[in-house]
């Protein structure tokens, strides 16, 4: 059976890795609900366990995990927790599968080998993208102007690079400690390689700092397990290796000179990183909630709150794992977070340990599977301790299980032997299947919906609002869906009543149409069902900027300006230092006849914004 349950879970990170790595539930939602069959299917073998992870890892793993499900439960936006909810719920059921199910060297060795396959695939679509720099998507998605920085088959560069970095050290592994032939290791050699050029033509700084720190951490436990094997290679090893370092090292700073985007990123390792105002927004939402947190995905809008004036884009996430989780989750979570990454450390040091006392130091050959598996997962781990640190690789689900992958290996290296609280360890495989259940139960109903929403998401970019308005009230049930799409039922899950989303995308496609009409009659009565939609929407979300300025847009077109007026002071007072608000508002004051108040609120903007604050706020106007 552990075969299937490998099939399963190579079918289901396949799917997520394929769809820019999960980073939207309806792509992500199905990888966790194929991996959930292979949990159920655990009810097979639950009495023929060879291996256990260690106890104190899997304790660990549960107080972390458990209060960040409870902390998800008591947040503030219940939709907004969503993202954080079901790949926890994923993580778990990929980190039990691998602690006790998956605990084989072959079989996590075919697993690694399917990631260093995904991971070239990665690579041969960033080299595209690198060298076209035309943003081109294999599966046809949209990605933002990156230029020439790779990004594979993810949107974002630098989530691309958290892949990569942790793929080529374990790759690196199996080539150094493997029993594999030796064309085999020749292969994974060459693999690694193009991995860390990939990382290069990434642009990601944080990709660098920890590509470079997961291979001086896979040096150092390489060098110190020859030492001890045999104290007279130890020297002419580091001399090899120290030459092979310097080499790479130099080779790619030779190739990334040699281009003016890649040599301009290496500038900015050294200079100020605009993620520094993230942080300090950060720290002052951390302030706010210091012991539990302000809840999951509430940074959405605190980030926007506490904004610094040099940053306009939308701060979605703190672009540190490690922040975002203290703000969001206080430090009840960070400490579960520190006590979970210690355990596992001991864990895998105490595999290291063993495995080098009792394997390779009598063997002619030094090398095991199982040894190389446990240095490459430490090692990803190391870099991952590092790039979490600039950015949020974590939050992104295909990256996530991974390293789900990875923890539970390290908590389980594979030994059959009695260790304190082996019994008690075992109890923990009980709870693969009822976490299995449970996510079929809430999370397999939300794949009809999230999946209209998509629809609904694109008609509006598309500027087909007909198609928007339409799939948007499938999702919520207003219309018979089977009049629609006759070969579904989405009204067998129920209408989705907590997305904002779509409340957002019903405002906005009728706010639009409206524009398009001159009869004023018409006009107001498309004005109206956005006012209605907005309404709904600030009801489930009340700190949603967006939809606060678009309402008070739609109000000023209905010709409410004090409505209109109290909505966009509510805006400004959610995002104070946003450019382009003061431009919305300045047209809205200009449409009121209050000319000096409302170029004061466009030399404001100006002062924030790049672009024509007046320019834009005018237009939206009709002005």
């Amino acid at each position: 059976m552990s075969y299937v349950y490998l099939l399963l879970l190579v079918a289901g990170m396949g799917f997520i890795q394929w769809f820019i790595g999960g980073t939207r539930l309806l792509f992500s939602l199905p990888a966790y609900g194929i991996i959930a069959v292979a949990s159920v299917l655990t009810v097979f073998s639950i009495r023929r366990i060879r291996c256990r992870p260690a106890l104190w890892c899997l304790v660990s793993t549960a107080l972390l995990f458990s209060y960040i499900l409870v902390r998800c439960r008591y947040s503030p936006i219940e939709y907004l927790t969503r993202n954080d909810f079901f790949t926890v719920l994923g993580c778990l059921m990929v980190y039990l599968l691998a602690g006790f199910y998956l605990t084989g060297s072959r079989q996590r060795m075919i697993f690694i080998f399917f990631l260093i396959l995904v991971a070239l695939v990665n690579v041969g679509v960033g080299v595209i993208q690198f060298t076209r720099g035309n943003d081109y998507m294999v599966q046809g998605f949209i990605r933002s102007a990156n230029g020439v920085r790779a990004s594979g088959l993810f949107i974002s560069p630098n989530h691309y690079a958290g892949y990569l970095e942790a793929v080529a050290v374990m790759a690196l592994s199996l080539a150094w400690w493997s029993r594999l032939k030796l064309w085999v290791k020749l292969l994974l050699l060459y693999t690694s390689l193009c991995c860390y050029f990939g990382v290069a033509i990434s642009g990601s700084r944080g990709g660098y700092f920890s590509s470079l720190s997961s291979m001086i951490f896979f040096a150092g436990i390489s060098l110190n397990a020859v030492r001890f094997i045999d104290r007279q290679k130890f020297v002419r090893m580091t001399v090899i290796v120290s030459i092979i370092g310097m080499v790479a090292v130099g080779g790619g700073a030779f190739l990334m000179l040699h281009s003016d985007y890649l040599k301009k990123r290496m500038n900015m390792m050294v200079s100020r990183d605009v993620r520094l105002y993230n942080w300090q927004a950060s720290m002052d939402q951390f302030r706010v909630e210091p012991w539990l947190g302000t809840g999951s995905g509430t940074h959405l809008y605190y980030g926007r709150q506490f904004r610094r004036p040099q940053i306009q884009t939308d701060p979605v996430h703190c672009h540190s794992d490690y922040l975002e989780l203290l703000c969001e989750y206080g430090i009840a979570g960070a400490a579960g977070m520190l006590i979970f990454i210690l355990c596992h450390l001991k864990s895998g040091y105490s595999g290291y340990s063993n495995l080098l006392h009792n394997r390779l130091i009598n063997s002619y050959l030094p090398r095991s599977d199982t040894f190389a598996l446990n240095v490459g997962g430490l090692s990803a781990v190391a870099g991952l301790a590092v790039h979490s640190v600039v950015d949020f690789n974590m939050h992104i689900p295909g990256n996530a299980l991974l390293f789900a992958f990875i923890f539970g290996m390290i908590a389980s290296p594979g030994l059959e032997e009695n260790s304190p609280g082996w019994k008690i360890a075992g109890w923990f495989r009980f709870a693969l299947p009822p976490l299995a259940a449970w996510f079929m139960v809430v999370g397999i109903p939300k794949i009809p919906t999230e999946y209209f929403t998509e629809l609904s998401r694109v008609g509006l970019r598309d500027k087909q609002f007909g198609v928007c308005i339409g799939n948007a009230n499938l999702v919520l049930g207003e219309v018979d869906p089977e009049a629609v799409w006759p070969e579904t039922s989405i009204r067998f899950f129920g209408g989705e009543k907590n997305n904002p989303n779509i409340y957002f995308y019903i405002g906005e496609a009728n706010r639009l149409i409206a524009y398009g009409y001159s009869n004023p009659i018409l006009r107001r009565n498309q004005f109206g069902l956005a006012l209605d939609a907005y309404k709904k929407g600030l009801e489930i979300f009340p700190q949603d900027e967006h939809m606060l300025v678009r309402m008070a847009q739609v109000l000023d077109g209905l010709k409410l300006y004090d409505e209109a007026e109290a909505a966009y002071v509510k805006a400004i007072g959610m995002d104070p230092n946003l450019g382009v608000i003061y431009g919305y508002y300045g047209a809205h004051l200009k449409l009121m006849g209050r000319t000096d108040e409302s170029k004061a609120a466009y030399d404001k903007g100006q002062k924030l914004a790049s672009e024509s604050i007046q320019q834009l706020g005018q237009a939206e106007l009709g002005l």
